[in-house]
């Protein structure tokens, strides 16, 4: 599917290329043309905005030749401002050449504006959070293949942080554990994982396919998903030892009062 205009600026890496032949003239024009807005991280302001095209701009669709033109050979630049401050802007150039096009360049970094995305997770990850931002800046550079190493090894970390915990139960049996396939291994963990992680275990045979039998392009075309993916597992991961502090933290509070008052 062509990409819509908020995912073409800030997801999809530089040179990946679409096939106008294969869609209607709308879509370039949707994107050369495009009026709204988008969400995204400000480097400016250091928090995510709202963007809308900069004034400098073509405002209307050529109407002459319209179902000709689309195909023609071609360069332009969207360029994004920002809503608090005009003067921080994004710019994406593009190129149509031989009825494809394709992003040529931008500014922020593709890589630059997804850092700043999972920043968040450098404290829970520790020693995973460069293997995270590596993935990252491989996927901005193009790179699928790569970059799905090192997403998998944050799978890998985050079921070996859940293995431990659970090697503490007395009713765990690690021979079973040790002959077991890596699914497996997350079916047995399902009470030390988190829930959105049993529930799509297939993300780790996914990545392994990647990188074993995918082409560039198809790795490409997924990681967005997948990253998004992982994300999520880390926020329900995050947000269950935020609960468990506080609940520690209420109870040894508890117990302190009960103390002072009897």
């Amino acid at each position: 599917m062509f990409p819509s205009t908020q995912e073409f600026l800030i997801n999809v890496p530089l040179y990946s290329k679409y096939n106008l032949k294969s869609y209607s003239p709308d879509y370039i024009f949707g994107l050369e043309y495009f009026s709204g807005t988008i969400d995204a991280y400000c480097l400016g302001c250091g928090q995510r905005s709202v963007f809308k095209r900069a004034r400098a701009w073509p405002h209307r669709v050529p109407q002459q030749d319209y179902r000709e033109k689309y195909l023609d050979d071609r360069q332009f630049l969207v360029e994004m401002e920002c809503t608090r401050d005009e003067h921080h802007t994004m710019r994406f150039y593009f190129e149509v050449l031989d009825s494809e096009v394709f992003k040529v360049g931008q500014y922020p970094t593709l890589a630059d504006l997804q850092e700043h995305e999972i920043v968040k997770y450098r404290k829970y990850l520790g020693r995973q959070y460069p293997e995270f931002t590596r993935a990252v800046g491989l996927f901005a550079h193009g790179i699928g293949i790569g970059s799905y190493v090192y997403l998998r090894r944050i799978i890998e970390s985050l079921v070996q942080k859940a293995h431990v915990r659970a090697q503490k139960d007395t009713d765990w049996v690690e021979d079973n554990y040790q002959s077991s396939r890596f699914h497996e291994r997350i079916a047995m963990l399902k009470d030390y994982l988190p829930e959105v992680m049993v529930e799509n275990a297939g993300i780790y045979s996914i990545l392994s396919k990647g990188i074993h039998e995918l082409t560039e392009a198809e790795c490409l075309e997924h990681f967005t998903t997948l990253k998004s993916g992982i994300e999520l597992i880390l926020d329900e991961e995050i947000a269950r030892q935020a609960r468990e502090r506080k609940v520690r933290e209420i109870t040894q509070g508890i117990r302190r009062i009960k103390g002072e008052i009897s």
